[in-house]
């Protein structure tokens, strides 16, 4: 619906008539149109943490690994920036994002009482969210390389700023 109307304009009519579900269903798993991308956001989380626990990974893999998987979602992602809604969407998960990424094993992170990781994930998160959607608004590049290379002199620039 996305591709043919503003977000604001989508009526719980018009989602109740596309999906076939009464407006009582739908009330029932859902309290709004944005509980929609809610729980979008939740099922991809979940399929990225499944996605990064079966990769081997480095710290110079993380933007490539991201990418890799968000590619074939990108018309999706194309829709939610043209239409200002991923950032929105991803600052209101931003803790929860940090979590599933917390909770992913990768080889060069060290167990920790404090809460460094957490705080440069959040930082990260709010860097990539920017990019992305400046990156999927405007013109997406044919080659996901592009994107992954973009990604990761931000992540440098985000290093190199924690590092002053």
């Amino acid at each position: 619906m996305l591709e043919h109307e503003q977000f604001e304009d989508i009526t719980i009519k018009q989602l109740t008539l596309e999906s076939g579900y009464s407006r009582r269903t739908y009330y029932r798993y859902f309290g709004s149109k944005t509980s929609i991308l809610d729980e979008m956001l939740a099922k991809y989380l979940h399929s990225y943490q499944e996605y990064l626990s079966g990769v081997p990974m480095k710290p110079e893999d993380i933007s490539k690994c991201f990418i890799n998987f968000l590619w074939p979602h990108r018309q999706r992602v194309v829709m939610l920036a043209r239409h200002n809604l991923l950032v929105p969407l991803l600052t209101r998960h931003i803790s929860t994002i940090a979590a599933t990424l917390l909770n992913i094993r990768v080889p060069w992170r060290q167990k920790r009482a404090d809460n460094q990781y957490y705080y440069a994930i959040i930082y990260s998160i709010g860097g990539f969210c920017v990019l992305l959607d400046t990156i999927f608004k405007d013109r997406l590049p044919k080659n996901p390389q592009q994107i992954s290379e973009a990604l990761n002199t931000a992540l440098r620039e985000i290093l190199f700023q924690m590092n002053k």
